[in-house]
């Protein structure tokens, strides 16, 4: 009779595409640790240095990986607020809550520290990108302008940055250069659009600073704003779905985090002279402890610019208040 083994096959086929499921399940909510996906995610910036379209989700799911699911609102709880001390720095404090977020010490990236670390007290977005670097932070910048002396300053009309362009091209046209080289420094020309933006920060997984023109960014409905451009840095932490907005952390105001709509920001970022200027920072990534006392080594005695930040201390400021006076950004 055929109905013994017929009966044991069938049973045997079960069970096999039944462990076959199985298995394909646990590929599929396989966590990746925090020391696989860093090195995940430094083989992936290695490869897009050298031109390669590869992105870290493909990859995980190419490998069949799975992130971990963060609690809601995850990178804006992670993430303090902290205000500027002058009003050239407010790049320097979105890197500071970068840094305080991914578990820096306080004292180690006080603002007295990051300047520290610093040439000049006229901030390009790619001096920031070195500054997390120098602390070991992997981070990604992407920018429609990747060089300076042509750049957005001039588009922009402002005296302000005109003052200082010629002098600083210099300097940041060779940091563009050294990125190629630099261990942990990413650059890219690449214009990241508004949906772009927001599908970053989807996962609530890495945070954004951005560039945009201050004027902009809470300027009323219907009402042009005034001056020259202001170019002002803010770190974005995550998005509000209900009201298809950014949430955003200003260092020139002292909401703990404020909700700025996606139009607004767009609309703050599309002015001439913010190049589209954004820099990722994952947040599943460690500092490197032997880098933190880079900056007291450096600066043994109080700096021209640090005496002059001390004398630019911002006041706190209200949601309803009018946003401070921000030319700190190129």
């Amino acid at each position: 009779s055929m109905c013994g083994p017929r009966w044991l096959w069938c049973s045997g086929a079960r069970l096999l595409r039944a462990k076959a499921e199985a298995m394909a399940e646990v590929r599929r909510t396989r966590q990746i640790t925090k020391s696989e996906l860093r090195t995940l995610k430094k083989r992936v910036a290695q490869l897009r240095k050298k031109g390669f379209d590869v992105w870290t989700e493909d990859e995980l799911e190419r490998e069949g990986w799975t992130l971990a699911p963060l609690p809601p609102a995850a990178a804006d709880a992670a993430t303090p607020s902290m205000a500027q001390a002058a009003d050239w720095d407010c790049g320097l404090a979105c890197v500071q809550m970068a840094l305080l977020s991914l578990d820096v010490p306080p004292p180690a990236c006080s603002l007295k520290q990051l300047r520290a670390r610093l040439s000049s007290d006229s901030v390009w977005t790619a001096d920031l990108v070195y500054l997390l670097a120098s602390y070991g932070i992997q981070c990604e910048y992407l920018t429609s302008e990747l060089s300076a002396g042509a750049s957005s300053a001039e588009k922009a009309g402002s005296a302000f940055y005109a003052s200082s362009l010629e002098a600083d091209a210099a300097r940041v046209d060779a940091l563009f250069a050294r990125a190629a080289s630099e261990e942990g420094v990413s650059i890219r020309c690449c214009k990241l659009g508004a949906n772009e933006l927001w599908n970053a920060l989807r996962d609530d997984d890495q945070l954004a600073i951005v560039l945009v023109d201050g004027r902009m960014l809470y300027a009323r409905a219907g009402r042009p704003p005034d001056g020259d451009f202001e170019g002002h840095y803010v770190l974005l932490v995550g998005l509000d779905d209900t009201t298809d907005s950014f949430r955003v952390k200003d260092p020139a105001r002292s909401d703990r985090t404020a909700v700025v709509a996606a139009k607004r920001l767009a609309d703050a970022r599309a002015v001439p002279g913010t190049d589209d200027d954004v820099i990722l920072v994952p947040l599943s990534q460690e500092p490197d402890p032997a880098r933190y006392a880079l900056g007291e080594a450096r600066d043994s005695s109080t700096s021209a610019l640090e005496r002059a930040a001390d004398g630019l201390r911002l006041e706190g400021r209200t949601a309803d208040d009018e946003p401070a006076a921000v030319t700190a950004g190129r």
